[in-house]
């Protein structure tokens, strides 16, 4: 049975010089492969049935059985890696923090170990009694992270 870590190194290869990256790689014990990619454009069906035929004649079959499934790491996905993040600058994100909750809002840059996100906020306004909403930018760093995901509005 192969390791997620020699699947890595087989797929990063296959997918080489185009845009496409390399999200996560899962071994199972009863050797199912989860291999999910992405690109700054998406993925379509097309791409990964053509990355699963490549990666399955890296594979062999005659000595081991294994289950694998090649998949878009898609909308809703949690961001485990740096293409992820810049894929996603200018999209609505909802930040799950570690320690205080959770916090949504416009992702505006990715710089490595932290981000920047404008989010709304209700903040008291000097002369006014309501307090108003205003937007805010405020930087996170990715060690006070617990998940990062994409949010589809319509």
């Amino acid at each position: 049975m192969k390791t997620a870590e020699e699947i890595k190194a087989i797929a990063a290869s296959l997918l080489g010089s185009s845009d496409l990256f390399l999200v996560k790689v899962t071994v199972s014990g009863d050797n199912k492969i989860e291999v999910l990619i992405d690109s700054p454009a998406g993925v379509n069906i097309t791409t990964c049935m053509e990355i699963s035929r490549q990666l399955e004649e890296k594979l062999d079959r005659d000595t081991e059985d294994f289950e694998l499934t090649v998949a878009s790491a898609g909308i809703g996905y949690p961001f485990l890696v740096e293409g992820q993040y810049k894929k996603n600058i200018g999209n609505a994100v909802e930040i799950r923090l570690k320690e205080t909750g959770t916090l949504s809002g416009t992702l505006k840059a990715f710089n490595g170990d932290h981000i920047l996100i404008e989010c709304e906020e209700k903040k008291a306004i000097e002369g006014k009694k309501k307090k108003e909403v205003v937007k805010t930018e405020k930087t996170i760093y990715l060690s006070d992270i617990k998940q990062i995901k994409d949010i589809v509005t319509f």
